[in-house]
């Protein structure tokens, strides 16, 4: 089931944080919108993605035989404070992130400012999804 979905516009990775385990994806604001869309990874462990991707569907895979060699060969952890996320593009090519949660926020940040790594959640923007398991 997806749990995000916009497939019409490009994501790139512009924030990663080793020390504060997150990820931060976002879609520029531009002439149609005049807000960017962050997607925050948060308690990230195993991150398979590429730096830009064209369209993006994200939802929580489940551990099948046809998978879990994301477990067994790259170590992902799938426990009761970790998901499995697949991340589609727009062409249905399928990667991977490992983390505990993701949120996904409308805001008018600069370019060259990142909403990772804060902890005034006033400060990310509109929350328009949180999703934990």
């Amino acid at each position: 089931m997806s749990l995000y979905h916009n497939l019409k516009e490009s994501f790139q990775i512009v924030d990663f944080s080793p020390t504060h385990n997150q990820v931060l994806l976002r879609c520029m604001r531009n002439k149609a919108r005049d807000y960017n869309i962050d997607i925050i990874f948060k308690g990230v462990e195993v991150i398979m993605i590429p730096s830009l991707l064209s369209g993006i569907d994200i939802s929580v895979i489940e551990l099948n035989s046809a998978n879990d060699f994301l477990i067994s060969k790259f170590l992902f952890l799938k426990n009761k404070d970790f998901s499995i996320f697949s991340i589609k593009n727009s062409k249905g090519k399928e990667f991977f992130i490992n983390a505990m949660c993701f949120g996904v926020y409308h805001n008018n940040l600069d370019i060259l400012e990142s909403s990772i790594g804060r902890y005034d959640f006033e400060n990310f923007g509109e929350n328009i999804l949180w999703f934990a398991e």
